[in-house]
């Protein structure tokens, strides 16, 4: 998880650029980018630590960690992506907000669309509100099968910097 206390350079897009990278995002994340029309200007920025983000009205709608761009929790609550869920016990949440690793036992539903290695939403099982960002270290066949020890590991979450970021 990048380290955010300022954004360093911050640039609106041109339209190829804008083009160029929401490809790059699509095809990195296996779906589509929604709700961005002709019209839709994004921003570019750098954060202290080099990483990349791309904004949207203000908000990091896209971040860049170890080279891959993720979905920021914010563009998931706008329905921007839809990228595949892992569901949650109610017991699980309080660890997920604040940035535990998800345990196999706390799962209780598994998205087929779950891929090793891809990038997952983490949600509660009540109100199916996203809760984390991770990458998964496994399929969703391995998923199932297993039945204890990590299986996601959380990258952006709820009370972390780019969500508390985002919220001014």
């Amino acid at each position: 998880m990048p380290k955010i206390e300022r954004i360093k350079k911050r640039h609106l897009l041109k339209k190829r650029e804008q083009k160029d990278e929401i490809a790059r995002i699509e095809s990195e994340i296996g779906a589509p980018i929604q709700r961005l029309d002709a019209k839709t200007q994004l921003e570019g920025g750098v954060l202290d630590d080099g990483s990349r983000i791309l904004l949207l009205e203000g908000e990091i709608i896209f971040f860049e960690h170890e080279g891959r761009m993720f979905p920021a929790l914010r563009a998931l609550l706008h329905g921007l992506i839809d990228v595949p869920r892992i569901t949650v016990d109610m017991g699980a949440v309080r660890f997920v907000v604040n940035g535990a690793d998800i345990m196999r036992p706390g799962i209780t539903e598994i998205d087929d669309r779950v891929k090793e290695n891809g990038i997952v939403v983490v949600v509660d099982e009540n109100h199916g509100k996203p809760l984390a960002v991770g990458v998964s270290k496994m399929a969703a066949d391995e998923l199932r099968a297993a039945n204890s020890g990590k299986v996601i590991k959380s990258i952006h979450h709820i009370n972390d910097d780019l969500w508390v970021f985002g919220k001014s």
